[in-house]
């Protein structure tokens, strides 16, 4: 519950009922106003700057006034805290309080990714008091939101409407409860109508719909991806790298594991976001196992063995990872998947370096430039190697100082596709998200990731 300590993107939902964030991401991935009322990105002398004018007249429950002091305090403390999540979002980022109600953001890199970047965890405002007290935000609330903490348990977070919040229609029900299920308890929960909005593999949404739910499809952000370590043989080959990439029939897993309900991608992002290149298909990325397995020998890479880890207990995960192996297998390498717990696949692939490939979804980043400073660039987490792929990171680097964003999705979209076969990324499929909603629930929209869902307005 701590917006500066997240291990998973994906924690946000649980926190952003009661931490507003400075700008926020609509539906559509439009920047709009949020705790700032408006923004302009410009460059001096000093280099590049983003300015926000802040709301005015806001205050925390514990009295505090929401200002420019405010934002300095939490960049401050999202770079400054011991394991702060937000640490390398924010590294570079500097903030001048040009008076009360607006601030200076700089960063000589370029600020193109921050407006987007705000609108997430790095974006949310702790009150300046907590902060100066060391508030332990994993016992206590310390935010604006439109909804107060009301409690936590292992797997269901409980809210309150916050009465005094500054927006009257965001907080359209009394009672928000965020539970994390299974799919199996969440088919159930369903029949029984114990919730009102959630997620369900495909091939469970038939009996959604027969309980009297409605089911709406989106495709969103994330990507499922193999990650290659280009320090370990035999992937430090560019003929091994290209071999799995050609090795794995993408069509036929979205037929067969995936029932349909997915586009096969050979870009680093996902075909639900407006940084995917729509019109590009798989052309650099076709099926072909005889070349595979004639790579795989021309590399004298026949027999070698190849460890896949994944995430435990997430099906499709498993199913993908299993996929993979038999494909890999047929092209004369030796294939072990070792499901393990999410922390495990990190420190077993990015930290220790002892695990080849690891699988997982990409995706789940509020700006582009996340995604690739952790997967892509010479540096990231999910690059062990440390390989660099130069034209990628040249267009990192434009997008980075691009302040219009509309011309930063350009550079994306042509960064997403300029992947090919020696790359030490194997992108393999988007998901279509399932999202079944009680016939009661009013002004729900699908979240332009899974993960990022909005309760703002939404009744029933």
């Amino acid at each position: 519950m701590d917006p500066d300590l997240m291990p998973l993107r994906q924690m946000a939902m649980y926190t952003a009922p009661a931490y507003d964030t400075l700008l926020r991401l609509d539906e559509e991935e439009s920047v709009q106003p949020m705790l700032a009322t408006d923004w302009e990105s410009g460059s001096d002398d000093q280099g590049p700057f983003l300015d926000l004018t802040l709301r005015e007249g806001l205050e925390f429950d514990d009295g505090t006034p929401f200002t420019s002091a405010t934002v300095a305090a939490n960049v401050k403390r999202s770079q400054e805290l011991e394991g702060s999540t937000n640490a390398g979002v924010l590294a570079g980022v500097s903030v001048e309080e040009v008076d009360e109600t607006h601030v200076r953001l700089r960063d000589e890199r370029g600020v193109g990714p921050l407006p987007r970047l705000l609108a997430g965890q790095a974006g949310m405002m702790i009150s300046d008091q907590a902060i100066a007290d060391k508030v332990d935000l994993t016992e206590a609330e310390a935010g604006i939101g439109a909804f107060d903490l009301e409690s936590v348990q292992p797997n269901r977070v409980v809210y309150t409407a916050n009465d005094d919040y500054w927006d009257e229609d965001a907080a359209a029900v009394e009672t928000l409860e965020i539970t994390y299920l299974a799919d199996d308890a969440k088919l159930n929960a369903v029949r029984a109508g114990d919730v009102d909005i959630t997620i369900l593999p495909e091939e469970m949404t038939k009996a959604a719909e027969d309980a009297g739910y409605s089911v709406e499809h989106a495709f969103s952000a994330e990507n499922y991806t193999f990650s290659v370590n280009t320090a370990m043989k035999p992937f430090d080959d560019p003929r091994v790298r290209e071999a799995l990439n050609i090795a794995i029939d993408r069509e036929a897993i979205c037929d067969g594991v995936l029932d349909g309900a997915c586009e096969p991608t050979g870009q680093i992002f996902g075909a639900g976001t407006k940084v995917y290149d729509a019109d590009l298909g798989l052309e650099n990325f076709s099926f072909d196992l005889d070349r595979a397995k004639s790579l795989i020998s021309e590399a004298g890479a026949t027999g070698a063995r190849v460890e896949i880890a994944t995430v435990a207990g997430n099906q499709i995960f498993e199913q993908l990872a299993t996929v993979f192996q038999h494909q890999l297998e047929q092209i004369g390498l030796e294939v072990v998947v070792k499901p393990v717990a999410p922390p495990e696949v990190v420190s077993g692939f990015a930290v220790q370096k002892s695990v080849g490939i690891a699988f997982g979804a990409t995706g789940n980043a509020f700006d582009p430039s996340e995604s690739l400073d952790r997967y892509v660039m010479p540096t990231g987490l999910y690059n062990p190697g440390g390989h660099e792929l130069t034209e990628i990171v040249e267009l990192a680097d434009q997008a980075r100082l691009e302040t219009d964003q509309e011309k930063r999705i350009e550079i994306y979209q042509e960064l997403s596709g300029s992947l090919d076969t020696g790359s030490f990324i194997v992108p393999v499929a988007s998901p279509e998200t399932a999202y079944v909603i009680a016939d009661h629930v009013e002004g729900w929209k699908s979240p332009w990731a899974p993960s990022f869902p909005s309760f703002r307005g939404v009744t029933g």
